[in-house]
């Protein structure tokens, strides 16, 4: 039986490369949602976001904060300045590691249908960090490791070690799963007190936990969620206890938010996010011949002159030109062939600075801001120059923008120029899920119906009531 191929995709195959480290240096600013960390805490950030860039959506990303700052309100936490980051990651998740930062991965929204559910999650993680779970976690973890060293060492068998590393493995599972319970609890109470209904908490693990189920199936690892492993979260009697315990709200008086749920995430991408969904207000240029690609404000013209590429504003007020050449030395490092170009260079740094490899040096010489990259056999010298010979401060950042945005190309933008994305539909009478996947194109030879069933809550059986909200796929061109 063929399974529904982009849907697959999704929920297993993580598609981004370190390289697109999140491209918030495309901008060339510091992220104002981060200010809030300490250099410690912003290293941890970076590196747990580093397989995955961020999925940037004003909209979404504007309601996911608005949902969790509500939560958050709630919980012991309240007055404490959080944030909340969409990872682009297919798979459907959360998660949190210790610092004010909350991680929703861009898979979950197609498990979920409320803006209730997305409060259960967001609570949830957050109480990990209430009770401080990962830290605790973290010390049982080196405390196993080092008594189980010390008694091999002492009895001179490493049987002994492995016996006690096993038994402490059990103790640390029991510890998971009393966290995940305890979080679980934290979850309810603040979806309680920010007026959401709790039960949402049972259906949204719900859904998940069908996903997991959809995902096992068909092949690939059981994505486990909320210490959820053996029951169904329907019939989870832990689940429904918390549940209890957290509070019932009148009839008619709790927060769904099915409605507002479905506008945030309509038009959501499903499977690889390409590189060319773009930032707001920018342009992406791709060249598979040099292995390259960066982002341009949309306003600027582009032109490929030999071996330049020229941009220029609308008013042509600023350039900014960037010169290919055959790298002479490749055992050379950016940072000395910048020097030896320029060698009066101010504030030299890494183009790409969270990374620990070469990826090129910018810097600055009177009246122009510059940078060198090399890729391949080839080096990439930039230039930007203002009218006058006067660079503003807005236009430095724009500058320097560009160049943090210049990278290799990785697989992901060389692919299909079409892209999978949600989209809802009332059910209308005497449709059904086989009929839906009949009439869904772009899909031929592959499981559209039990696609549309995980999609929806009900896999593997059941039909919708007329007049029901649907999720569906379609596949749309990629805008360049």
């Amino acid at each position: 039986m063929k399974y529904f191929l982009p849907l697959i995709i999704l929920l297993y195959c993580v598609t981004s490369l370190a390289d697109q480290n999140k491209e918030r240096s495309d901008q060339g600013g510091v992220d104002a949602r981060l200010a809030h960390l300490s250099k410690s805490q912003l290293k941890k950030h970076l590196q747990y976001l580093q397989p995955f860039s961020e999925y940037r959506d004003q909209k979404l990303e504007a309601y996911v904060t608005k949902v969790g700052e509500r939560v958050l309100a709630q919980s012991a936490h309240a007055g404490r300045k959080y944030a909340f980051i969409i990872r682009d990651n297919p798979q459907p998740g959360a998660s949190v590691i210790g610092i004010p930062v909350v991680y929703i991965d861009r898979g979950l929204f197609m498990a979920l249908n409320s803006e209730a559910e997305l409060a259960g999650v967001i609570g949830h993680e957050i109480g990990h960090n209430v009770g401080q779970h990962i830290a605790e976690s973290r010390r049982k973890q080196i405390g196993s490791s080092v008594l189980a060293t010390l008694a091999s060492i002492l009895a001179g068998n490493s049987s002994v070690g492995n016996a006690i590393a096993t038994q402490n493995q059990v103790s640390f599972s029991k510890y998971r799963r009393a966290a995940e319970l305890e979080a679980d609890q934290f979850g309810a109470s603040y979806m309680y007190k920010a007026g959401y209904e709790p039960t949402a908490l049972i259906s949204g693990l719900s859904q998940v936990f069908d996903v997991s189920k959809f995902v096992a199936g068909v092949g690939a690892n059981t994505v486990t969620h909320h210490g959820l492993r053996a029951s169904h979260p329907r019939e989870d009697r832990r689940l429904q206890r918390v549940i209890d315990t957290a509070g019932e709200l009148p009839p008619g008086e709790s927060i769904i938010g099915r409605d507002e749920y479905r506008d945030a995430v309509e038009g959501l991408i499903f499977g690889p996010s390409y590189a060319k969904v773009n930032p707001k207000g920018f342009k992406r240029y791709s060249n598979e011949t040099l292995g390259i690609t960066f982002l341009r404000p949309e306003t600027w013209s582009f032109e490929l002159k030999g071996s330049k590429i020229i941009l220029k504003d609308a008013d042509k007020t600023v350039q900014m030109k960037i010169e290919i050449e055959r790298t002479v030395d490749k055992k050379q490092s950016s940072l000395d062939a910048i020097k030896a170009k320029y060698p009066n260079l101010l504030n030299p740094e890494k183009i790409h600075r969270d990374s620990q490899r070469d990826l090129g040096t910018l810097g600055a010489v009177p009246a122009q801001r510059v940078a060198l990259a090399k890729v391949a056999r080839n080096t990439f010298h930039f230039q930007g120059i203002a009218k006058n010979n006067v660079i503003t401060a807005k236009q430095d950042a724009t500058f320097v923008g560009i160049i943090r945005s210049f990278r290799r190309m990785n697989p992901k933008d060389k692919t299909s120029t079409m892209v999978t994305k949600l989209y809802y539909e009332r059910l209308e009478p005497g449709q059904s899920f086989s009929s839906l996947a009949r009439q869904t194109k772009g899909f031929d030879g592959q499981d559209v119906e039990t696609a549309l069933r995980v999609l929806n809550g009900y896999y593997p059986k059941g039909e919708a009531e007329p007049g029901t909200w649907i999720k569906k796929l379609r596949k749309e061109k990629l805008e360049d």
